[in-house]
């Protein structure tokens, strides 16, 4: 059954396509989060940094219509981007039809997504998920699919918190990864 979506904006947020200048922000939100994660649960995959330049080409070759491509967006206050996520209809190499609820049905991934820690556990996350919630309704898009590393309790938690259902775990160069998802529309009879 699906979760309805109401009173999840946020006063003086806004949910914007990602822009060139939006790219130094991510990049510098990637890189804290990515730091205060490594500080709390030590080394992993999450350690990593990304390369501005490769977010410079996602910005570029966003789908914003079909969303086929890896497309960014960001949650901007007072014009500061503070949030982002990255979402496609094109499902990862690495997923199979057989770990989903109905997975003939394409759904709409999510990837990437980060806060800057100074604005963590303020709702901004859930912001984010509910706007990407109504972009896949917007596209008429079935469920929402996602992974998270099963060895960050946070996230997990989140996406549980917030609707998400654990579809199975599966193992990924030497990394746990938790398969999610979430039913934003009814089957179409």
């Amino acid at each position: 059954m699906p979760n309805a979506i109401h009173n999840w904006k946020m006063e003086g947020l806004t949910f914007e396509l990602a822009r060139p200048e939006h790219t130094k922000a991510i990049q510098a939100m990637r890189v804290a989060s990515a730091a205060v994660l490594t500080a709390k649960l030590g080394p992993g995959h999450w350690s990593g940094s990304t390369k501005f330049a490769s977010i410079r080409e996602r910005i570029k070759h966003a789908d914003p219509e079909k969303l086929w491509a890896t497309t960014l967006h960001v949650a901007c206050r007072d014009g500061e981007s503070i949030g982002s996520v990255t979402v496609s209809t094109y499902p990862p190499g690495f997923c199979r039809h057989t770990f989903w609820r109905e997975g003939s049905e394409p759904g709409l991934g999510v990837f990437n997504l980060v806060v800057f820690p100074d604005f963590q556990r303020q709702g901004i996350g859930l912001f984010l998920m509910k706007a990407v919630e109504q972009l896949a309704l917007d596209h008429k898009i079935r469920f929402v699919r996602l992974d998270a590393y099963s060895a960050n309790p946070f996230s997990t938690a989140f996406y549980r918190a917030i609707g998400y259902e654990e579809r199975t775990v599966i193992h990924l160069r030497g990394c746990g990864l938790v398969l999610f998802e979430k039913e934003v529309l009814p089957p179409i009879v």
